[in-house]
């Protein structure tokens, strides 16, 4: 019985058939194929066919099509999004569906995770302490600084109200916030020393600047993508997790994977209009929008204080430019890199010795081999 591979042309069908030459066995493939060519692919004896493509839709096509002219064969059916892989199996009853990511994922993950910690509650908290004390977007950082300008504005003149004046703990609360608020300043001020009405005077300006930069901050918040929060699930990490670089569906398996495994991550993800930005956001994984071999981006995610990088993008120059962008920025950093040819991956490892190099497509195609076999 023969294997029909139906495909889109792709390099994981490439991989798949080298991988099914090399067992013993020739394989039926078929490239973009219409309904009649998969027709006449069936009338020979087939056993089984594996349909691997890069699009889930035209995945799932090709599988029913290949269902409708030979009802009960066996599928391979290579499909991403989990939605479509239960339709395929709801469809299509003998049907086994696998994804690239999910291959691919725990070997990305294997060196991220021996080096970094797991998290736990104290180093947790401290780490949203951190964030708050130094937030990584321009916005978050001004309102952040326009909140503690505000809260020191209001301590200290209450603390001033209440010794210098006499009044009491609740008369001098009250006294400060009625500067904080630009409402007016205290009555009891009138009779006080020259130096007091100097300071509640700058205190209502500052108050004012404050009360600016606290509003800008908050309106920039509110309009942008929250793709991160200052404090919460979805806050930057500040030392001891994992940069991944790329939010493909690789990148986004590997965050869902290293989150599973208790440790901290934060993806860089170029395009915001990406689809996987939205179903991060929905995960609970934070999302730095930038190049991921820019250094000051970098920075951001604090990769000074990080315990491995994975550049996992669909470009295998740009994971290269990432992985000595990131060893430059520092040099004990674990540095996992995804290829797609087995020579880049070969001759970066002898020229640069970067780190880890995983052929995504080398380790995709003899799985799906062994799927199908």
């Amino acid at each position: 019985m023969k294997t029909l591979v139906l495909s889109d042309g792709g390099q994981l069908a490439d991989s798949t058939v080298r991988k099914l030459r090399a067992r013993g066995a020739e394989p039926i493939v078929l490239r973009d194929p219409n309904d009649r060519e998969i027709q006449r692919a069936l009338e020979n004896q087939v056993g089984t066919i594996a349909v691997i493509a890069r699009d889930d839709i035209v995945a799932l096509r090709l599988a029913l099509v290949a269902e409708h002219f030979r009802p009960g064969v066996e599928l391979v059916v290579t499909v991403f999004d989990r939605t479509i892989a239960s339709e395929i199996q709801r469809s299509v009853p003998r049907c086994r569906v696998v994804s690239l990511a999910d291959i691919v994922a725990p070997s990305l993950a294997e060196p991220c995770i021996a080096a970094a910690k797991p998290a736990w509650a104290g180093r947790d908290l401290l780490g949203q302490f951190g964030g708050i004390l130094n937030p990584t977007y321009a916005g978050a950082g001004i309102l952040i600084a326009g909140l503690f300008g505000l809260l020191s504005v209001f301590l200290l003149d209450a603390i001033l109200l209440s010794t210098v004046l006499d009044l009491t703990a609740v008369d001098a609360i009250y006294g400060a916030a009625r500067t904080l608020t630009t409402v007016a300043s205290e009555p009891e001020l009138a009779t006080g020393p020259a130096w007091l009405k100097l300071f509640s005077a700058l205190t209502m300006l500052l108050t004012i600047a404050f009360a600016a930069m606290f509003t800008a901050g908050l309106v920039q918040r509110l309009i942008d993508p929250r793709l991160t929060t200052i404090i919460g699930q979805r806050s930057i990490p500040m030392r001891d997790h994992v940069i991944v670089i790329g939010l493909g569906q690789v990148g986004l398996r590997l965050c869902s994977l290293l989150r599973q495994s208790g440790i901290a991550s934060v993806a860089i993800e170029l395009n915001e209009a990406a689809p996987n930005v939205r179903l991060a956001r929905g995960l609970g994984i934070p999302v730095v929008i930038g190049h991921g071999e820019d250094r000051s981006v970098l920075k951001r995610v604090h990769v000074d204080r990080a315990r491995a990088l994975a550049a996992v993008t669909s470009n295998d120059l740009i994971n290269v430019e990432v992985a000595v962008a990131a060893r430059a920025a520092r040099e004990s950093l674990e540095i996992v890199v995804r290829v797609r040819e087995g020579d880049v991956a070969e001759e970066t490892q002898t020229l640069v010795g970067l780190g880890h190099m995983r052929d995504i497509y080398e380790l995709g195609g003899a799985a799906l081999a062994d799927a199908v076999r």
